[in-house]
């Protein structure tokens, strides 16, 4: 029985990186593997439904804490002090799950990987000089560097050249069963249509307003379009603002948070996602399980899961988005349906869990 412990900056705030470590944890063999999880912060916005056989450890630190930005720092400056009290010494593999935060905590000595899920691009950013120094030093600590896609990997590879020969891309997967059983779970949200969906948090790097503004040149030419955020975050009120400014309050919907979104995500026309910097997103990745459609920001894994444009689009400038989204509209639903499920395949949950035990034993034994 291998030991293995994932470090995560949160694992309550029921977002994309919680989501896809829930599905890699519950899938990886029990009678191979016994499973850790510490968070750093905790939100308390959901708790991930983990398999019994899995130990959850004490949390750093709440987001509610006074105290939190004193303990933050100790978290990026005094690293060994954080370890000793929440970071266990008997594992025979520690994952950080994600760059900065969790990889500082990486035990130095031990095998380790450390899983970048981010695009990365912020810390490219003149700005972020410190933060690129204490990242180069956590990635000294670990065997392996695991991109999820070839933009985060490029990203790595110019930020982080002394680190080249660490890197290795595994493409996220997911769990299509799991997402289409759940998918037909009963909502009282009902979308009118043409609906276009956005699914994430609502804050700056998610960029919901550069959405809002290519969805008022979606609607004039198409006065029937409804735009939903699926999410909360700290632009919900700019958000209803600048709708409001618009004058389409009554097509621009703020839906909240979900902890299945996708009874909601099924009845879509597309989805949406226009973010600064992602690794590959699982929104798009699950949209696609469900026959969805998509159009994006050139983000991490867009293009791979677009397959050649054919089951999503990604747009470079807000013309090019309108544009898109306008011919996704026209497009025949069994013609997407049957492009969707192509792309799909290439990321089922067998082979990613596959890949990974496949890392592990090579990580650990190495």
């Amino acid at each position: 029985m291998k030991r293995i412990f994932f470090i995560i900056y949160s694992f309550s705030t029921g977002g994309g990186a919680e989501s896809l470590l829930t599905t890699i944890v519950n899938n990886l063999n029990p009678e191979k593997y016994e499973i850790g999880i510490m968070e750093i912060v905790h939100y308390g916005v959901k708790t991930e439904p983990i398999n019994k056989n899995i130990k959850i450890y004490p949390y750093y630190v709440r987001i509610d804490d006074q105290e939190r930005k004193k303990k933050m720092y100790h978290v990026f400056h005094e690293w060994g002090r954080v370890r000793a009290d929440y970071i266990p010494t008997d594992y025979d593999l520690y994952v950080s799950f994600n760059y900065l935060r969790s990889s500082f905590l990486l035990p130095p000595g031990k095998k380790s990987i450390a899983w970048i899920h981010g695009g990365m691009q912020t810390l490219a950013r003149e700005e972020k000089g410190e933060e690129r120094v204490l990242q180069d030093k956590a990635f000294y600590k670990a065997d392996r560097i695991i991109a999820i896609s070839d933009t985060t990997a490029q990203y790595i590879y110019n930020l982080f050249p002394a680190h080249k020969d660490k890197i290795k891309i595994i493409y996220n997967g997911v769990d299509i069963e799991r997402v289409r059983i759940k998918a037909k779970e009963h909502t009282h949200i009902k979308l009118e249509h043409p609906a276009l969906l956005s699914v994430g948090r609502l804050d700056e790097n998610k960029n919901p307003l550069r959405l809002l503004e290519i969805f008022t040149q979606v609607h004039k030419e198409n006065p029937l379009a409804h735009l939903y955020y699926l999410g909360y975050g700290d632009l919900e009120d700019v958000v209803v603002k600048t709708a409001e400014k618009y004058g389409l309050s009554e097509y621009v919907h703020l839906l909240g948070y979900y902890d299945n979104p996708f009874p909601i995500m099924t009845q879509c026309d597309i989805v949406c996602m226009f973010s600064i910097s992602e690794g590959f997103p699982m929104v798009l990745l699950e949209g696609v399980t469900l026959d969805k459609p998509f159009v994006s920001s050139v983000i991490g894994g867009s293009k791979t899961l677009s397959n050649d444009q054919r089951c999503g689009k990604t747009a470079v400038t807000d013309e090019g988005a309108v544009n898109d989204i306008l011919e996704l509209l026209k497009v025949n639903q069994d013609e997407i349906k049957r492009e969707c499920r192509k792309s799909i395949k290439r990321f089922t949950l067998a082979g990613y869990i596959s890949q990974i035990e496949q890392l592990f034993e090579e990580v650990i034994n190495s």
